[in-house]
Order: C-alpha cells, then sequence, then structure tokens
C-alpha cells in the first residue's frame, strides 16, 4: 500500500542508501522508480504537449492528438493554452501520468532543425509566457510539468557530443536561449526542468554547476526538480554535485555505480539526501493524480473542440492575392495532393502519438463545396512504407506475414514464432522469449501480389546483416549498418536499403527476409533488434502530374497539399535543407498554370522556401501539424466560418543562405573528433539580425486575414523607476473590414540611441491576442511590461541585466511613441 499524500518527503530517514539511490533514476522508459518496502510509488512520466503518449515505446493506444507546439507558438494566445495545458492534465490522467515531459521551450536559432515543430518560436518572450500558459494549465489540473531542454539544446545532429561555444554569462545564452526559461518561471512553477544533451562551453548540461546551481537555483530560485534527458547522463560523481535529481530512463551511471561512489566517499550521504528529498517532494505534490487503472483513451467533444480551436487558432495566412479565400460554397474545387486524403497530424519523435481519430481534407472539403475532384499527385514519403496488409498473405491464408526466431546458422530450431498483420520485428532490449544474443537470426516471409505491372520496389529497414528472396532467389543482401539507439529509433531511413524488380499484377511471390541478430549487446543503452519488409508500387510522376492537372483545368479554384510530414521533421536528425521537394515544385507549377486560382495548404513545422512556386499561387495557408482536427480547422479558415488570426512566431527566409544561423549550422566535427556548435549570429536570431531588408518572405509576427485593423492612439505611462515599475501600453483596435475576426497586438521596444553594445533594433517585450471584433467595433488594448524586462540587455563584462538611461521607442502596429528611463540600473535576479 502507498502512504498518503504529504507523508513521503517524512519517509527520508527510513529509507537505505539503496533505497535513497534508487530514487534518483528511472525503472523504464516511462518511470521514475519507487520503493516498495515504504510504499513509495514510481513516478508516471509522459511525453508530451501535442498528445499524451502512453507508456513503453510501441505501445498502440491512442490519445487526443492536438497541433504541434510551433502551432501554438502562432496563436500568440496565453489563455488558449492555458485551456490546452488543463485539457492535457486530463489526459495524463487518462494515461496514469503523474508528469508531463513538455512543453519545448528551445529556440528555433536555424530553420533546419529537426526539432523546432515541437518549439515555439525565434522568440525568448513568445517561447516562455506561452510555455507558462500551459504548465499553469497542467499544474491546475493536478499534474506535474517539465519543460524542457535546458539548454541551448536547438538542433539534433550529434546532439549528444556537441558542445555550444557560449559562455553562460555571455549576452547569446542570457538574452536569447536562457531568457525563454528566465520569462518561463517568471509566470509559473513548473515542477521539473528536463536537461539538455548537449554541452554548454565545455560542459554537459547535466552536470553543470553553474547552470544548475548559480543560475536555475541561484539567480532563479527554482524550487522543483532537475531530470536528465534519456540517455543523457556521462558520470556518476558530477551530476549528483551539480544538483541533478534524476537520471532518465534507467541507472546507467547511478544505480550500484553511484552506492559504490558514496560508501567511497566521493559523494556524501548527505548530498544524495538532498536529491532524495526533492524527489520525495514531488511525489507529495503529484500523489493525487497517481492512479493503479489501466491506460485508456476517451473520445469527447470538448476536446476535439478545443484541438479544432487551437488548430485554426495558430494556422496563418501568408498569401492572398485577389481575395481567393475565402473560397465560396457554390465552387467546384480540385482537390491535389496525398495529404489531402492521408492527413498530416504530428511530426515525428517523442512529440509524436497515435491520434484518436483522422479526418481527411478530402471526405471535409466534399461536404462544404458544390463538388470536388480528387488527385493523389506526387509521392511526399521519404521511406518506402512497411509493406500493405492487403496485398501479403501468411501461411495460415490470413492478411500479414509470418515470423520465426532461431538460435542457430541452420534455422533449424525455432525457438518462437507468430504471425503478424504487420510486416516488421521490432525490439529494443527486450527480446522474444528464449531469443539468445548473440546468435540468433528472424525471417520474415510472405506471399505478396502487386495490383499492378511494373518495376516495384522492395526495400529493408535492418539493424543486422540480411538476405532478401523471391521465390528462392536472391535479390538483396547487405552487411548490419553501425547505428546509434536513438537513429534507430528515429532515423529510419538509415537502415534503408532498397532494390527494384520486375513483378506482375495479381501474380504470387513468394518473398522472405532472413536477418542475423546482433552480434553483441549494447553498453549503457538498450540493443535494437528490428527488420521490416517494405514495398511501393511503381507509378509514373509524370501521369501523377498530369491527373492533377486535368481535374485543374476544369475546377473554379484547385487546393493542392504540400509540404512535409514526420518523415521529414523529428526527432534525432535536422533537415538538409529547407527546398520544396522538385517533385512538389512541379506539381504545384503545372496545377497553378492550368487552375483559374490556386491555394497551397502547406504543412511544415519548420519554414519552407518556397521561391519557385510563390508567384505561381494565388494562396498559401500554413496549416502546420494540426493534429486530428487539422482538416475540420483548415476548412473552417478556407471556407471563411472563421477569418485565420494566426502570427508568424519565427521568421520565413526567402532562402536558407538568409538565415543568420546559416553558415554556422549545424554542429560540425573538428579535427580533434570533438563537436561544436557557434552561435555566430550572437543575439541576432530570427528578426532580431541586423540589416534584414530583402532575405525575409513573410517577417516575424506576420499573417493575414479576411479584414483590416486600425491601430490608434497610443500611450505609454510609466509608474516608476524601480526595476519592477510598470509600463503600461494602450492602444485602440478598430476592425475595420465586413467579418468579425481577432488580432494580435504586438508591443516592441526600440533601443537608446547611443549604447554600449551593439543592441536589435526592436525586439518583442509584450503582446495579447484580441476577441474576436465585429465588423467596426473598436475596443482599448492594455498590456503592462516590466521596466526591467523591457529595457534591459545583459551586460558580459560586469555579469549583470543592466537598463542604460535615455530615450526607448514604442512600436505597436503603426503606432509609434517613446519614454524616458532618468538614470542607469543594474541587477542580476529574476
Amino acid at each position: 500500500m502507498t502512504q498518503s499524500p504529504a507523508q513521503f518527503a517524512s519517509l527520508l530517514p527510513k529509507l537505505t542508501l539503496e533505497e535513497k539511490v534508487g530514487l534518483l533514476s528511472g525503472r523504464d522508459f516511462s518511470t521514475a522508480a519507487g520503493a516498495a518496502r515504504l510504499g513509495i510509488p514510481p513516478l508516471r512520466v509522459a511525453d508530451s504537449v501535442c498528445g499524451i503518449r502512453p507508456s513503453g515505446l510501441d505501445a498502440n493506444i491512442t490519445t487526443a492528438s492536438f497541433p504541434n507546439t510551433a502551432c501554438y507558438g502562432s496563436t500568440w494566445d496565453s489563455e488558449l493554452l492555458g485551456r490546452l495545458g488543463e485539457e492535457l492534465a486530463r489526459q495524463a490522467r487518462l494515461k496514469s501520468a503523474q508528469i508531463v515531459l513538455g512543453p519545448t521551450i528551445n529556440i528555433h536559432r536555424d530553420p533546419r532543425a529537426g526539432r523546432n515543430f515541437e518549439c515555439f518560436s525565434e522568440d525568448p518572450l513568445i517561447s516562455g509566457v506561452l510555455a507558462s500558459a500551459i504548465v499553469n494549465g497542467i499544474q491546475r489540473g493536478g499534474v506535474g510539468a517539465c519543460p524542457k531542454h535546458f539548454v541551448a539544446n536547438d538542433a539534433e545532429t550529434l546532439r549528444h557530443f556537441y558542445n555550444v561555444k557560449e559562455k553562460v554569462n555571455g549576452r547569446p545564452l542570457r538574452e536569447i536561449y536562457l531568457a525563454a526559461w528566465q520569462h518561463l518561471l517568471r509566470n509559473s512553477d513548473p515542477e521539473g526542468v528536463m536537461t539538455a544533451y548537449n554541452k554548454v562551453d565545455g560542459t554537459f548540461c547535466s552536470e553543470h554547476a553553474e547552470l544548475y546551481q548559480e543560475v536555475l537555483r541561484g539567480e532563479w530560485g527554482y524550487k522543483g526538480i532537475t531530470m536528465s534527458d534519456w540517455f543523457a547522463v556521462h558520470d556518476t560523481v558530477a551530476p549528483i554535485k551539480a544538483g541533478l535529481d534524476l537520471e532518465m530512463p534507467f541507472p546507467v551511471f547511478r544505480g550500484g555505480r553511484l552506492v559504490a561512489k558514496v560508501k567511497a566517499g566521493a559523494v556524501s550521504e548527505a548530498e544524495i539526501d538532498a536529491r532524495a528529498l526533492k524527489m520525495l517532494e514531488l511525489r507529495d505534490r503529484t500523489r493525487a493524480c497517481h492512479s493503479e487503472e489501466p491506460e485508456r483513451s476517451v473520445i469527447r467533444k470538448e476536446t476535439g473542440d478545443l484541438a479544432r480551436e487551437i488548430a485554426r487558432s495558430g494556422m496563418v495566412l501568408l498569401k492572398n492575392e485577389g481575395s481567393t479565400l475565402p473560397i465560396a460554397n457554390s465552387a467546384t474545387v480540385a482537390l491535389i495532393g496525398e495529404f489531402a486524403k492521408d492527413p498530416v497530424c504530428t511530426g515525428g519523435g517523442s512529440a509524436s502519438c497515435i491520434p484518436q481519430y483522422r479526418h481527411s481534407p478530402l471526405e471535409v472539403l466534399r461536404k462544404e463545396f458544390k463538388s470536388v475532384e480528387y488527385a493523389q499527385g506526387v509521392r511526399t514519403r521519404r521511406i518506402i512504407p512497411t509493406v500493405r496488409k492487403d496485398i501479403i498473405r501468411a501461411e495460415n491464408g490470413s492478411p500479414g506475414v509470418d515470423i520465426a526466431f532461431y538460435n542457430n546458422d541452420d534455422l533449424d530450431e525455432v525457438v518462437f514464432s507468430e504471425s503478424n498483420e504487420e510486416g516488421r520485428v521490432w525490439m529494443l532490449g527486450e527480446f522474444k522469449p528464449g531469443l539468445k544474443i548473440p546468435g540468433s537470426h528472424v525471417r520474415i516471409s510472405t506471399t505478396l501480389t502487386p495490383s499492378t505491372t511494373g518495376s516495384h520496389t522492395l526495400a529493408v529497414r535492418c539493424t543486422g546483416s540480411f538476405t532478401l528472396t523471391i521465390d528462392g532467389t536472391e535479390v538483396s543482401s547487405g552487411p548490419a549498418i553501425p547505428i546509434s539507439t536513438e537513429q534507430f529509433i528515429f532515423n529510419h531511413i538509415l537502415l534503408e536499403v532498397r532494390t527494384v524488380v520486375q513483378m506482375q499484377a495479381q501474380t504470387e511471390y513468394k518473398v522472405q527476409l532472413i536477418m542475423q541478430g546482433p552480434d553483441k549487446l549494447s553498453v549503457g543503452e538498450p540493443t535494437p533488434y528490428a527488420a521490416a519488409l517494405c514495398f511501393e508500387e511503381a507509378y509514373s510522376e509524370g501521369d501523377a502530374i498530369e491527373e492533377g492537372v486535368s481535374i485543374a483545368r476544369n475546377s473554379d479554384v484547385s487546393i493542392v497539399y504540400a509540404g512535409r510530414n514526420e518523415e521529414y521533421e523529428s526527432e534525432g536528425f535536422d533537415l538538409q535543407s529547407i527546398e520544396l521537394p522538385a517533385n512538389q515544385t512541379q506539381l504545384i507549377r503545372a496545377v497553378a498554370a492550368a487552375s483559374r486560382k490556386t491555394v497551397l495548404v502547406l504543412h511544415a513545422g519548420n519554414p519552407i522556401d518556397v521561391s519557385e512556386v510563390i508567384n505561381d499561387v494565388d494562396a498559401v495557408l500554413l496549416a502546420h501539424f494540426p493534429g486530428q482536427e487539422g482538416a475540420r480547422a483548415t476548412a473552417d479558415l478556407l471556407t471563411g466560418r472563421v477569418s485565420p488570426s494566426g502570427k508568424l512566431a519565427t521568421t520565413w527566409f526567402k532562402t536558407l543562405a538568409d538565415a543568420p544561423s546559416a553558415a554556422h549550422f549545424p554542429p560540425k566535427r573538428q579535427e580533434d573528433g570533438s563537436v561544436t556548435v557557434e552561435y555566430a549570429e550572437g543575439v541576432g536570431v530570427g528578426y532580431r539580425a541586423a540589416g534584414l531588408k530583402d532575405e525575409v518572405r513573410w517577417p516575424f509576427g506576420y499573417g493575414l486575414t479576411y479584414t483590416s485593423f486600425v491601430y490608434r492612439g497610443l500611450e505609454v505611462s510609466i509608474d516608476g523607476l524601480a526595476l519592477d515599475s510598470k509600463i503600461t501600453c494602450s492602444v485602440s483596435v478598430r476592425n475595420d473590414g465586413n467579418v468579425e475576426a481577432r488580432d494580435v497586438v504586438q508591443i516592441y521596444i526600440t533601443p537608446t540611441s547611443s549604447t554600449d553594445v551593439w543592441r536589435p533594433a526592436r525586439e518583442l517585450k509584450g503582446f495579447t491576442k484580441t476577441k474576436p471584433l465585429a465588423p467596426g467595433e473598436e475596443v482599448t488594448v492594455t498590456v503592462e511590461i516590466q521596466l526591467d524586462m523591457a529595457c534591459s540587455y545583459w551586460n558580459e563584462v560586469g555579469g549583470a541585466w543592466k537598463i542604460e538611461p535615455g530615450s526607448y521607442g514604442v512600436i505597436v502596429g503603426d503606432q509609434r511613441t517613446t519614454f524616458e528611463v532618468a538614470e542607469e540600473k543594474v541587477w542580476n535576479h529574476l
């Protein structure tokens, strides 16, 4: 029996050293360990703020799927995201989770970063303020939140190894990367903080005493726990002394190793007690949501409505020439693109989830317009899909494959066998009963019947050496491909080997894949053991484009769905390019040339270089990765039922070369083997960069609506000159158009004319989103900004924040004014 609430911290003196150390590690990928003897329960943790994932690495329980975090950033709506947090707490309880691992507040430093889709913005204020709204909502629901990743984990390439060559007390970290965390902690009190994989100034974040003790707990007064990212610990002693409370997902450098270090005197038991007490206090605060019930998924209308509201609030209308949008219900529509039938919901990695349901744009839009003709268009996949169950047959006649495991080279000793609808084996550290490592093999066999004749593609994704045969003849083979556990989980294309084979329609082919198991167990991480049989039938790209062109010629409007999905943007790897794939570009241009009007709906978490198509299309709607209600949210905007109100929270540069970080991303391995990241752009991230003119396609804060807004009467006042004095900005906003809409009021501060250091020409210091304004309606919007946050910069010489005296500018829309700061101010605290 577990203890009642508020008793766990009192149990510290009763714990043995081994039990205290046990509390400081996970027991598996989803759970922090407890202490059974004293009834201290484990803690269930769950990713993420886009949808609460079930426990385990390969669980198949669905969950409510919300839009990606970059979409949250584009809402600029704290109240809405607070309601999201409350719903996430409810979803977490359905999965018996006490801690939600998120939100992610790393900065959109470069448009290739694979994990940008699950972060808010290039701007620290938006990132911190919106994240705090989600944190507060989650914790109002009785569940803990654990924002991540502290700090500067802004690339996925070699993320376990790279060193960010910046001082903790340098301007880039203090004004951009740490600033997001500072804004978060000004506005919320999260139960946990997850550390980053990377190093900062030569020290791993999991053992960075300066970051933990001096900044996080010292200057900022943070009281919650700190936990590592999965397999981000590299030492036994240093993380304890730095203040890392929890190693996840299980004891690699703790457990028996840490007990031995305590007994040897390298770590004191008092240091262990301090960390264990944090973990006990966390249980006292989250015990109310602990549940022994099975994990489940419950579909609720209220949840779907919230997901839909968030999606349409964050979608951004980027172009709308000739009032192409909204589209009249009487229009005939050509709907083109794979994503129009197979909807994009989420990015890849730990921020992904299995949606409770998916509405395809095709089924939704057919209910909206007079007629809708559909063409699939070009293929958008990055990897060859796993073979479809409807064209394969196992020996028992059911759809699927036969899988057998062997412990000898002769394949005559079957230790385990099964039939499976999926043509794959996927194991990570936990293997089938009786399977030996090393020394085992797996065989996947099936009868495959293609539906068409042509040069089809067979592919395998194998962690070991393999042989692939068709009707007993070898068609492909290959050695084991060295790959890290992380890349095995996230970057499947690294394991893929393709071969083209000529096949006849409706002909049966006996396909067999034999793979050798791992030749040794991994050290420190679970061992991957996987094989997948993949298949794609031939098609003509030219024919696919012509099909789209054909229906476009006979329609009033063509809507082309394009962009990226979770195969392109994911945890674990970065993009190589931000250009649209060439085949998508060809499709869009060909369709646009034949269309009366062309609307481009883009799915992406990162900016896309649209240079090749932007002049061909009439309207562009950024739909992000919109979750399970994305299709209906998009329909709301395309039809004009709701006017778009999303604004970009990240600059869209015209080309990759225009981005300030372009020459300094991704992390690069040096001659001595080290991996480094240089923030050569300094604080000039995104819109803050100096001299931006023609490089920007769509600027930070940009987004069209179906109306227009007029600003007037900007007034600014200060209630004193103390650091916590408030600058009050008020401005009147009038809907000057013909439809109801909301606007985002963005407040930028410009520096004094004479400064000791270079400062950006303007910086966002406050924002709010209006209520829906009817045509002709006018409201006065007031935003308060604390003086120390509004005007300061980080003084590297003094190691403190500094406000210089002088005249500061305020910009709100087309309104400008100034205010005076009479004297210099210097301080160093939250």
